[in-house]
């Protein structure tokens, strides 16, 4: 009979690899290969920040908010305006209040700079001359005019009248209160109500915060 060998007997097994076989790729071979899964991963990175930006567009979600916290207010009594007025208020502050802090703070030292490059300034000293040089016309009884000037130059006659003491402070009655209540509340409804013109500088101005490029105004006319 005919013996074969069984498959379990020793020395039938494979031989192990070399341990150094997985890291026989040439030098170059191998730097090539980690720079292309470094940029790989590079583009990877880029192309999430550029193609996957989510950030919502809270421009509707705000106007929304502001309109019905107004809506409210306007439709108050007088018990509840004031308490209205304020939560209107307190919403534009919470919705808006960065970007008001910011326009704001900057209204005040673009006013100087935009007088200052249209290089125009009221002239108080042509006004001053004027009156000074204006003529007195008397009128006699027997409809004969004369006219007398005076001399540019010579000092005034009279000196000026005092300036009136500045108005002091004082409170409302609650009337008055209630009327500018509800005058404010109105005049902002005027403006707010407009719904694609408040959207599109809400949008401007995230625009304008969000991207280094900038906001292509319009032309003066």
């Amino acid at each position: 009979m005919t013996q074969y060998p069984s498959e379990f007997q020793n020395g039938g097994g494979f031989d192990p690899v070399a341990p150094d076989v997985f890291f026989s790729l040439s030098p170059v071979l191998l730097a090539a290969v980690l720079l292309l899964l470094a940029l790989a991963i590079v583009l990877t990175w880029f192309a999430r920040d550029l193609f996957g930006r989510t950030d919502p567009d809270a421009a509707d979600d705000i106007w929304t908010a502001i309109n019905t916290t107004c809506l409210l207010a306007m439709g108050a009594n007088s018990d509840q305006l004031l308490a209205r007025a304020r939560a209107l208020r307190e919403e534009i502050t919470a919705r808006l209040g960065p970007v008001l802090n910011l326009a704001g703070g900057l209204n005040t030292p673009l006013g100087p700079l935009d007088k200052a490059i249209k290089g125009k300034i009221k002239d108080d000293r042509a006004v001053a001359t004027a009156a000074a040089c204006a003529p007195h016309v008397t009128v006699l009884q027997n409809s004969q005019i004369v006219v007398n000037g005076e001399d540019c130059g010579a000092a005034p006659t009279a000196a000026p009248p005092a300036p009136a003491p500045p108005a002091t402070d004082r409170d409302m009655t609650d009337t008055e209160r209630a009327a500018a209540l509800r005058s404010a509340i109105g005049t902002f409804h005027d403006h707010w109500s407009q719904k694609a013109l408040r959207l599109a500088e809400l949008r401007k101005a995230r625009h304008a915060l969000c991207h280094t490029a900038p906001v292509q105004q319009p032309e003066p006319h």
